[in-house]
């Protein structure tokens, strides 16, 4: 064989390896042009569908953006005038416990006092009331152990505890 026959079968292989390619390549093209049309399909689909949600969301929110500033505006105000209440609040809770204080300080004063004005004119009254029934009852003791000596001439040995209770308290 010769270099001519050789050039020629392979300028042939070449050129029938070249066609594959090219038969090939157009298969890929064709089946990639099927593909971009089913997906152009599938995405005007998708549009149709999702653009008239699309739409009625931008609608509603474009009706819905002052109204949802009006509210958040509204609360910032309301979230102010709280936090200003509850300082206001705690400053007068903080002057009623105050005051609070001072009263129940006030009264357990007051309170105290009563209680040991009570307690002297109590110890007075006891006092006034016990001294003279302790003086009669000495009193008595004395004229029963008088009456005794009288009466039997001596001195029971009972009676000189009597005269003794009787003599301290008559002189106290």
């Amino acid at each position: 064989m010769n270099n001519e026959t050789l050039l020629v079968i392979f300028v042939g292989l070449t050129g029938f390896a070249l066609l594959v390619q090219a038969i090939v390549m157009l298969a890929a093209f064709l089946t990639m042009r099927k593909t971009v049309v089913s997906l152009q399909s599938d995405v005007h689909e998708l549009r149709a569908s999702a653009m008239p949600i699309i739409e009625k969301s931008r609608d509603t929110l474009e009706k819905l953006a002052p109204k949802i500033e009006s509210v958040s505006n509204d609360v910032s105000d309301v979230v102010r005038t709280l936090r200003e209440q509850t300082h206001q609040f705690q400053l007068v809770a903080g002057d009623v416990l105050d005051r609070v204080h001072r009263q129940t300080s006030r009264v357990d004063n007051m309170f105290t006092g009563v209680v040991d004005s009570v307690e002297h004119a109590s110890n007075v009254v006891v006092d006034s009331v016990a001294r003279p029934v302790r003086q009669a009852s000495a009193l008595l003791a004395g004229a029963k152990a008088f009456l005794g000596v009288l009466a039997t001439g001596r001195r029971r040995p009972g009676d000189r505890r009597v005269e003794v209770t009787a003599n301290e308290d008559m002189f106290v």
